[in-house]
């Protein structure tokens, strides 16, 4: 199983070219921005986790709690494969910021294994496998730095959505979620089955 995702970072995006790099520490082989926004924006596709030699990247999940978001991605790397957080927030201009994230990885975190990762839980088991966090850059706030934090989430076939505060998170077909708070104390998170019911609760870590 890979490991917990891990990272506190902040940074710039960088031009458009071929190659992107994030303040914090790794080449991308696709626009972190651009592909955030998009599922900020659209949703995450209904479709597998599928990577290759052409296809080096594919959206995991996505959160938005008002002016900050976590998006995730699996991506192909020239080592091994890469289970990526990005952080984001809204800047006082408006738009969509950039700050960091973490991740990790190794040669046996395939698309396939990925997907296949949710197998080894109960029905109605939740885990929290690791989290990421990323410092607001505001200046309307003076008294203290604001961070974004994530936490990634995995949980079994029984489960059909995760309740945090009033939000409702879709668990897509390989049980992979991220989930975002820009609050100082991390928020509980409930698993329901598709009845509805109520199978699993747990508080973020930070």
């Amino acid at each position: 199983m890979p490991g917990p995702l891990r990272g506190t970072a902040t940074g710039r995006v960088p031009p458009a070219t071929g190659w992107y790099r994030y303040g914090y520490g790794r080449r991308m082989a696709y626009d972190v921005l651009a592909e955030s926004l998009r599922l900020i924006t659209s949703g995450l596709p209904d479709r597998p986790v599928r990577l290759s030699r052409r296809r080096r990247f594919a959206p995991v999940a996505v959160d938005v709690d008002g002016d900050v978001a976590a998006t995730r991605f699996l991506r192909r790397g020239v080592g091994g494969y890469h289970d990526e957080i990005h952080l984001l927030a809204v800047d006082q201009r408006g738009a969509w910021q950039l700050l960091g994230g973490g991740g990790s990885g190794g040669e046996d975190v395939t698309a396939a294994r990925f997907e296949r990762l949710r197998e080894g839980l109960g029905a109605d088991e939740m885990t929290l496998d690791g989290s990421a966090g990323g410092a607001r850059d505001d200046r309307l706030l003076p008294w203290g730095t604001r961070w974004v934090r994530a936490s990634t989430v995995l949980v079994g076939h029984g489960i059909a959505e995760l309740r945090v505060g009033v939000r409702r998170l879709p668990v897509p077909n390989h049980g992979h979620l991220v989930v975002v708070w820009g609050s100082r104390r991390p928020p509980t998170v409930t698993a329901a089955d598709g009845a509805g019911r109520a199978v699993a609760s747990a508080v973020l870590r930070l």
